[in-house]
């Protein structure tokens, strides 16, 4: 199997590094429209990636980020299991654990109820589906399939679900 030109200016840049010697230097160009610019081009989600990926180091502890739970811990608070059991000892010594998670449950159905609410507005503004079926053995045909759907009734009890939804977040809201 023969060498590829890239194996081997790997190898003599490799070649040049072990003798002390500077390796060829190569310059990446890429291009942005008919613009030419000198390096490599960055895609726009590569900060979205960057802040979603977990990176290999807790930034509090500098210890590896490797148990399973690490990656649900950083996406919740930015650092690892041991530095978020470490964060809950203190606030356990300190008294302040009980009200903590009292804030967090709160602020956790508070987003509950706000995601219920949106969702049943998303729904209270969708119209009725329609269905078309292939009918017809030699000649083929589209049939229409309409649903009957009581747009009332279906707007009452939203309206109800939200009022609900709404007095019981608004009790959550006030509550501290």
């Amino acid at each position: 199997m023969g060498y590829s030109k890239e194996s081997e200016r790997q190898n003599k840049a490799l070649g040049d590094l072990l003798k002390g010697r500077t390796p060829e230097k190569r310059v990446m160009v890429g291009y942005k429209g008919k613009e030419q610019e000198s390096g490599d081009q960055i895609s726009r989600l590569s900060d979205i990636m960057k802040e979603a990926r977990m990176p290999m180091f807790c930034p509090k502890c500098d210890v590896i980020m490797k148990k399973r739970l690490d990656n649900k811990f950083w996406s919740m608070f930015g650092h690892c299991f041991d530095c978020q059991l470490k964060i809950e000892n203190k606030m356990r010594i300190a008294g302040t654990y009980k009200e903590w998670e009292k804030n967090k449950i709160r602020e956790n159905k508070i987003s509950f109820i706000k995601e219920q609410i949106q969702a049943i507005e998303e729904w209270k503004d969708m119209k009725a589906p329609e269905f078309f079926n292939n009918v017809g053995v030699n000649q083929p045909m589209l049939e229409k399939e309409k649903w009957d759907i009581d747009v009332k009734k279906i707007t009452k009890e939203a309206e109800e679900a939200i009022k609900k939804f709404t007095e019981e977040l608004k009790k959550l809201e006030n509550e501290e």
